[in-house]
């Protein structure tokens, strides 16, 4: 997600956020552009930061490749995220469209390092 967390590449500090945890019972509270950080449709072990570009009902247009469509349709309670950097970036251009369920929260400020603390 950088240049939204973690600017630069030469650094080794790292942003550290706090993240609103997300209530299923609430689907229509995410919105596009928010950051959202949910597990990872291919590791569910592993937490990923990525922003909202598409809901479900919208037809998206994938950076191919590596996503084998020119287009996509985001099935019901689903979401399609990319990073800010998209060509570092795996998200929806790499495993489609993530399940609402994947999601653990909306991330909603950078409170450290200082010198970045920011409502998101």
């Amino acid at each position: 997600m950088s240049p939204t967390f973690n600017p630069g590449t030469t650094t080794t500090s790292e942003d550290i956020a706090i993240v609103q945890k997300y209530n299923l019972k609430r689907p229509n509270s995410l919105r596009r552009g928010d950051i959202i950080m949910f597990r990872s449709p291919n590791n569910p072990e592993k937490l990923v930061t990525k922003r909202i570009t598409g809901l479900q009902g919208d037809t998206v247009f994938p950076h191919s490749p590596p996503y084998p469509k020119n287009q996509a349709l985001i099935p019901r309670n689903h979401l399609w995220v990319e990073g800010d950097n998209t060509a570092h970036s795996v998200d929806s251009n790499t495993f489609g469209p993530i399940s609402q369920g994947l999601v653990v929260g909306k991330v909603v400020a950078i409170i450290w390092p200082l010198s970045r603390m920011q409502i998101v």
